[in-house]
């Protein structure tokens, strides 16, 4: 007997809202005499696409075997070890928007550009470091300049 799995669920789930975001794009305006196509066919091509996608889910989960569930803590201690860069990246980019009004946004950008290229690189090699610096270093005032003369917006 086939068991309800997360990904038979989550596809199952998808067919299901994209059945109703049909229904209800039929309620977009038709085209106009200037409009070959009109407002619905962008959507509809977005729910065609979805709607495949989930029906490949759900075959594929009819073929793939069954695994077991790991125990709570494992399957916690497994997240948190493949989402590392992840979970650190989102506490430097914390620290960068509780800096920026103190540091202004040359330093503060330089120093989160730094921290998060080294995070995202590894940084275990002079060549990874010069093209980190050289990345922060080119980036950070360009941007800069860009936004305050260019497009006369004021930065922290």
């Amino acid at each position: 007997m086939q068991t309800l799995t997360k990904d038979r669920a989550l596809a199952l789930a998808l067919l299901l809202i994209v059945a109703v975001m049909w229904v209800e794009s039929s309620s977009i305006r038709p085209p106009t005499s200037w409009q070959p196509y009109g407002s619905a066919l962008f959507p509809r091509i977005l729910l065609v696409t979805i709607a495949l996608l989930s029906l490949v889910l759900l075959v594929r989960t009819f073929f793939s075997p069954a695994t077991p569930p790991p125990s709570w803590s494992a399957a916690v201690s497994h997240w948190f070890n493949r989402r590392k860069s992840v979970l650190a990246l989102f506490g430097i980019f914390g620290l960068y928007a509780a800096l920026l009004p103190v540091l202004g946004y040359i330093v503060a950008t330089m120093g989160f550009m730094v921290a998060s290229l080294a995070l995202l690189l590894g940084m275990d090699s002079r060549r990874k470091w010069l093209i980190n610096l050289g990345i922060s270093g080119t980036l950070v005032p360009l941007v800069y300049i860009i936004f305050r003369y260019g497009l006369k917006v004021w930065l922290p």
